[in-house]
C-alpha cells in the first residue's frame, strides 16, 4: 500500500498521550482506514447508517445532560449519565473546531460493563465512521450500539 502522509499525521493523533490520554486505538493493529471499512461493511449489513448512529448518541448525550452528573432512567431498564471534564479536544483527522469533553456513560440489560462516548466520539462517528480502535475505552461496538439505540428509539 502507498505511504499517505495525510493517514500517518491521523495515526500519530490517535496514540495515547498526544490528543487523549488513553488515544483513539486501543490496542488494535489494524490501519485506521480498514477499522473504518469493517465497521462500515458491519452498519450496512444492518441496515443503519453511521449519522443515523450519531444522532442517536446526541439524543443520548442530550438526555444524559439533563441529570446534572446523575444517572437518568430510560425505558427498558438503561440509564445514561453524562460528566463535563474541563477542557476541549480537537479532531484526530484534522477537521476544524473543538469538542467539549463530556463523558456519557451508558449501562443497561446486554451491556457487560458501562459504555462510554464522548463528543469527539460523536463526531468521528458521524464524519469519519470511526467507532474507535478495538480495545480503546472509548470504543462503541458498531451492532451493539445500533441494537441498543432501536430499544430506545421511542426514549431518544
Amino acid at each position: 500500500m502507498k505511504e499517505n502522509p495525510a493517514m500517518n499525521k491521523v495515526y500519530e493523533n490517535m496514540k495515547p498521550g498526544v490528543l487523549s490520554l488513553h488515544g483513539f486505538l486501543g490496542d488494535d493493529k489494524r490501519d485506521i482506514e480498514l477499522i473504518i471499512d469493517h465497521d462500515a461493511a458491519e452498519l450496512e449489513s444492518l441496515g443503519v447508517t453511521a449519522v443515523e448512529i450519531a444522532a442517536g448518541l446526541e439524543k443520548l448525550r442530550d438526555k444524559a445532560l439533563e441529570g446534572l452528573g446523575d444517572y437518568i432512567s430510560l425505558e427498558g431498564g438503561f440509564s445514561v449519565k453524562a460528566n463535563s471534564i474541563r477542557g476541549k479536544l480537537p479532531c484526530p483527522f484534522g477537521h476544524k473546531g473543538l469538542y467539549r469533553k463530556n463523558v456519557v456513560s451508558l449501562s443497561g440489560p446486554g451491556i457487560d460493563s458501562v459504555l462510554m462516548f464522548t463528543d469527539l466520539g460523536i463526531h468521528l462517528v458521524r464524519e469519519h465512521g470511526f467507532f474507535q480502535g478495538k480495545g480503546s475505552p472509548f470504543r462503541l461496538e458498531p451492532a451493539e450500539i445500533a441494537g441498543i439505540l432501536k430499544k430506545l428509539s421511542g426514549d431518544v
